[in-house]
């Protein structure tokens, strides 16, 4: 190695806003950089030579990552059963080069400071040896990502802030209506009284509404939202969906156009339908009254593994400037028809996961009096059929 490339790799360890340790093959700290000193505390000549495992709990978070079997897409989680046995210097599930490709992925572990205080951040574990070396016999390469556990720590606490402000207003009402029937029910006439139960039972709803929206969020942020694969006939969904929302829509026109023969969707059921009955309600509740919202559903000559969808209404439309955030959390655009309108500014967020979960793409595009959302979802094969046939 020349000496120029040793002052670049010197220049990053000292520079890196992330924590970096190298151990030797029994597990104890040969090298750190000042990142890592800033995150423990103390002074480097306390840290180095000793046990990696003084500072960074390895398997603390193993039994999590073991869990991941009821998902679709979960990580190896930090189990050792890849072979490794448990080591004092090993990240658990580390392997040697070439083995998988997912050993580098960021696995949480445990960070133990001088001042005693634990945090869970993301970490990775890298071999330094030879290919055919084993793993318990290696040095290895620690990175503790700092910057990715701030920005994952400041994005929880904005949603658990913002989950806080979205719970308080239902629990508001709540309070007050059941309050003043307490301290006043025998001076409320029957009506008064229906009004104020209604109102209560209505809050209540949307509670309950809130509260399943965010425990989806969890599960498809988990991995852990488990899928039914199969053939599934799309325009059977759409006839499903639409007719469980009829009551809703007394007051718009549903109209759908879906083609005899149209090649089946191979996803999961409900969450099929869940995401048809997110953009149709939608579209219902921020569309005005009298209006049109049209279904449509076709296959891609172009991409015939895949079949699209479409919801379009004639509502007020989406500011070009606003499209980016509807699909993110509580993302609900600031116009007076939005306003007046419940929801939980989650139902596009989970929409969106459930299509890229199933391997599908959403898009929209809107202008004044009309606003579409496509989905795209993979095609089911005669191959796939003929396979879930001999399952």
């Amino acid at each position: 190695m020349s000496l120029k490339t040793e002052e670049i790799y010197r220049t990053l360890l000292l520079n890196s806003a992330d924590a970096v340790i190298v151990t030797d093959k029994a597990g104890l700290i040969t090298t750190v950089n000042p990142s890592f000193v800033r995150l423990i505390g103390g002074e480097e000549k306390d840290i180095v030579g000793q046990p990696l495992r003084s500072f960074i709990d390895l398997s603390s978070h193993e039994e999590n990552g073991n869990n991941k079997a009821d998902g679709v897409n979960g990580n190896q989680g930090l189990s050792a059963g890849a072979g490794v046995s448990a080591h004092p210097g090993v990240l658990a599930g580390a392997t040697s080069y070439g083995e998988g490709d997912d050993e580098h992925e960021p696995k949480p572990v445990t960070v133990l400071t001088r001042g005693g205080v634990e945090f869970v951040m993301p970490a990775a574990q890298f071999v330094i040896g030879q290919e055919d070396t084993k793993v318990t016999d290696c040095s290895h390469l620690t990175i503790v990502y700092v910057i990715q556990a701030n920005s994952l720590q400041q994005a929880q606490t904005e949603f658990v802030s913002t989950v806080s402000h979205e719970l308080r207003t239902p629990l508001t009402s709540i309070k007050g209506f059941a309050d003043t029937i307490l301290r006043a029910g025998d001076r409320l006439d029957v009506n008064q009284q229906r009004r104020y139960v209604g109102i209560i039972k209505d809050q209540a709803d949307r509670l309950s509404r809130l509260v399943e929206d965010i425990l989806a969020v969890s599960r498809l942020e988990s991995k852990k939202l488990q899928f039914t694969i199969r053939a599934i006939d799309l325009k059977e969904a759409i006839e499903r969906v639409v007719q469980n929302l009829s009551d809703k829509a007394k007051n718009h026109k549903l109209v759908t156009q879906v083609p005899a023969g149209l090649t089946p969707v191979w996803g999961d059921s409900d969450r099929l339908e869940q995401i048809l009955t997110n953009l149709i309600d939608n579209a219902i509740k921020y569309s005005p009254a009298g209006t049109t919202v049209t279904i449509t559903a076709k296959g891609i000559q172009d991409v015939p593994e895949m079949v699209e969808f479409a919801v379009s209404d004639q509502g007020v439309g989406i500011p070009e400037e606003h499209i980016p955030q509807v699909f993110s959390k509580f993302g609900r655009l600031d116009n007076p028809l939005v306003r007046q309108t419940e929801g939980t500014g989650l139902g596009l967020y989970i929409t969106r996961s459930l299509v890229l979960a199933l391997g599908g793409q959403i898009t929209v595009t809107s202008q004044p009096g009309k606003t579409t959302f496509t989905v795209k979802l993979p095609a089911s094969t005669l191959e796939q059929q003929a396979a879930r046939g001999r399952d």
